[in-house]
C-alpha cells in the first residue's frame, strides 16, 4: 500500500490508501478510487469514519484516500472551506490518476453524517463557476462520479446566537458561525446550506444512501429529502433505510465500535449491499484484471520448477 499524507492547504490535508501495483495479479489496472469524509459536525473529523471506512474499500479492491479537510474552528463557515478542500482533494487524486493507476472514470466521494453533507455537496456542486478561482482548477478535474451518503445531513438547525453547540470550546466558534459564517445567518444563507437544491440530472452523480430510523442527530427525513431530490431529477440511486440503530455506526461492527450500541449485525450490512450497487459501475470487462486478461504471464509461471 502506498500511505502518504498530501497537504492540500493550510487547514486540509489527504491521506492516501492507494494498492500497489502487483507483477502478478491485475498487473496496471486502473483501480476505482474513493474519497473518505469523515463526519464530526464540522467541529472535528472522526478517526472511526475514516482509516477504518479507507481499509474497508481496499478490502474490496479499491484505492482510497480519507480527507482531513478544515475543522476545529481554523475558519468561520468551514463547510465553505471544506467544500473547497474536496475540490482540490479530487483535482489531486485526478492531476495523479495515471502514476497511481486510478480508473477516472470511477472517482467516489463517501461521506458519514456532515462528511456525508460534504459528499453531497462535493457530488452536487463540484461544476459551479465559483470553485474555478477558489482552488484554480477546472470542472474536469473536479467531477464526481459516484457519490456514497452514510447518514449524511442536509440541514444543520440554526441555533440561538452565541450557543456552543455539538463540539463546541469555549473560546472557539459559536455553531452558526461554524456552519453558517455568520452567529445570526439570514434565511437565504441557511437555505443555500442545503445540497440537494443543487441537483441536476446533468452534473449530479448516481447516488447509494443509507440511514437509520432512529438517528438521533440526523433526522431520516433527510435521506429521503435525497432519495426524492434524486427521483425528481431522474438520477438513479439506491436507498436503504434501517429500522434499530444510533447516529454515527460507521462500520457497525468491532473495527469501529467504542461501545456497544455501535456495534450493529444488521446495520453493518451496509457495505456489502454498497458493494454490490457498485459492481456495475466499477467492473468493466476491458479493466476487469488488468494486463493479465491480455496474456501478460504471472512472475512465476517461466520458473524452472514448473518446467
Amino acid at each position: 500500500m502506498k500511505h502518504e499524507n498530501i497537504v492540500l492547504n493550510d487547514t486540509a490535508y489527504l491521506e492516501t490508501y492507494f494498492l500497489w501495483n502487483s507483477k502478478e495479479y491485475n498487473i496496471n489496472k486502473k483501480r476505482p478510487v474513493v474519497l473518505v469524509i469523515p463526519g464530526g459536525g464540522y467541529a472535528f473529523t472522526s478517526d472511526r469514519e475514516a482509516e477504518p471506512i479507507a481499509l474497508k474499500f481496499n478490502s474490496i479492491g479499491l484505492h482510497a484516500a480519507v480527507l482531513w479537510y478544515t475543522s476545529y474552528d481554523r475558519v468561520q463557515n468551514v463547510p465553505h472551506q471544506a467544500l473547497i478542500d474536496a475540490m482540490q482533494a479530487i483535482a489531486w487524486l485526478r492531476k495523479h490518476g495515471d502514476e497511481e493507476y486510478i480508473d477516472l472514470s470511477n472517482v467516489i466521494v463517501c461521506g458519514f453524517s456532515a462528511g456525508g453533507h460534504l459528499a453531497l455537496s462535493a457530488a452536487s456542486r463540484w461544476h459551479q463557476e465559483w470553485l474555478n478561482e477558489a482552488t484554480n482548477t477546472t470542472p474536469e478535474q473536479r467531477k464526481v462520479d459516484l457519490c456514497i451518503d452514510c447518514y449524511g445531513a442536509t440541514q444543520f438547525p440554526v441555533s440561538k446566537p452565541g450557543d456552543k453547540g455539538f463540539g463546541g470550546t469555549e473560546n472557539g466558534l459559536t455553531s452558526n458561525e461554524r456552519v453558517f459564517g455568520s452567529d445570526q445567518p439570514d434565511e437565504e444563507v441557511v437555505k443555500a446550506f442545503d445540497p440537494v437544491q443543487y441537483f441536476n440530472q446533468k452534473t449530479t452523480p448516481p447516488m447509494f444512501i443509507w440511514h437509520t430510523g432512529e438517528d438521533q442527530l440526523v433526522p431520516v427525513a433527510q435521506a429521503l429529502e435525497v432519495a426524492c431530490g434524486l427521483e425528481k431529477e431522474n438520477i438513479p440511486f439506491e436507498l436503504h433505510i434501517y429500522e434499530r440503530g444510533e447516529h454515527g455506526l460507521a462500520l457497525s461492527d468491532r473495527t469501529t465500535a467504542r461501545k456497544d450500541s455501535h456495534i450493529n449485525s444488521h446495520v453493518k450490512t451496509w457495505f456489502d449491499l454498497c458493494e454490490e450497487w457498485l459492481t456495475p459501475y466499477i467492473d468493466r470487462p476491458e479493466n476487469m484484471y488488468g494486463e493479465c486478461s491480455k496474456g501478460v504471464p504471472a512472475p512465476h509461471e517461466d520458473s524452472p520448477f514448473n518446467k
